[in-house]
């Protein structure tokens, strides 16, 4: 096989092992929902049957163990696609598959993109190849397939691989990092109110350390940084989740407008975190 033949990142599903992925993506984001609607309900009830400590543990168990699944399993399934002149040929970690392109009768993008948008081929046979194939960045793959057969052209032109094109190329790594979003972005509420705090209840910045010790002061803002990460944590995830949908449902509308809705989706999740948690704290303050 010539050495210019193009290789592509990919994850190669077995479809049990997919539908689990899929399944704990799910059960992350109800169990989100479940959390973020209780809360609703406590404030309006004037109730609090959901406290930080109970809702963080609901969120670990629930939501994280869920999440930290679906990466392992996408860890597992690493592999590489490369599209020759005469075949394709599938490396995963454990095996290696050679499918000749005569045997390649259509090529369909997922009916769900969950965990992520993908594509599975169709044999002449009639049977589905044994792998289904996530594709991060959909369509320079099917561009590449579609020498192996039209049906490729078709799917990439499917809202469901223009979504996850413009999802692929919508992200950021800075603003979008974990470590920046839920571990440095939660210090700068939990220390503003932590130190509120201090000065109203214990008379200055150090009052409480002063009069109980360094292990009360510490349990205090241990207190606050688990309120305000939990709470951070179900809002960007509510408004991602919103986003989403959002996004999903106007490249459905509007396929040729993908990429402008995604770019619109991911600044609207990043001021609503990022200026609008700001502007709500200095809200709480003025009011």
């Amino acid at each position: 096989m010539s050495e210019a033949a193009p290789h592509f990142p990919i994850h190669a599903w077995r479809p049990a092992l997919r539908l689990l992925a899929a399944g704990a993506q799910v059960l992350s984001v109800a169990n989100l929902l479940f959390l973020v609607g209780r809360f609703v309900l406590d404030t309006f009830e004037g109730e609090e049957s959901m406290t930080p400590v109970r809702a963080g543990i609901q969120l670990v168990g629930f939501s994280l163990f869920p999440t930290c699944l679906t990466w392992l399993l996408r860890r597992a399934s690493k592999a590489t696609l490369e599209v020759g002149p005469e075949r394709l040929v599938l490396t995963l970690r454990e095996a290696r598959f050679e499918v000749p392109r005569e045997s390649i009768a259509s090529v369909h993008p997922w009916r769900l993109p969950l965990p992520g948008a993908g594509v599975v081929l169709r044999m002449k046979s009639g049977r589905f190849f044994t792998h289904h194939l996530e594709v991060p960045s959909p369509l320079p793959l099917l561009a590449a397939l579609g020498a192996v057969s039209p049906t490729a052209a078709v799917a990439a032109q499917h809202p469901h691989s223009l979504f996850g094109q413009a999802r692929y190329e919508g992200r950021r790594k800075y603003w979008d990092s974990w470590v920046l979003k839920f571990g440095l972005f939660p210090l700068l509420p939990t220390g503003i109110m932590f130190r509120a705090h201090q000065y109203i209840t214990f008379g200055g910045p150090f009052g409480q350390y002063r009069m109980f010790g360094l292990a009360s002061y510490l349990k205090t803002f241990a207190g606050y940084w688990l309120l305000f990460t939990t709470s951070l944590v179900l809002y960007a995830g509510l408004w991602r989740i919103l986003s989403e949908v959002l996004a999903f449902a106007l490249t459905w509308l509007m396929p040729a407008r993908a990429r402008g809705v995604r770019q619109s989706v991911e600044w609207l999740c990043r001021l609503v975190y990022y200026v609008g948690i700001p502007a709500i704290l200095a809200l709480r303050f003025l009011s």
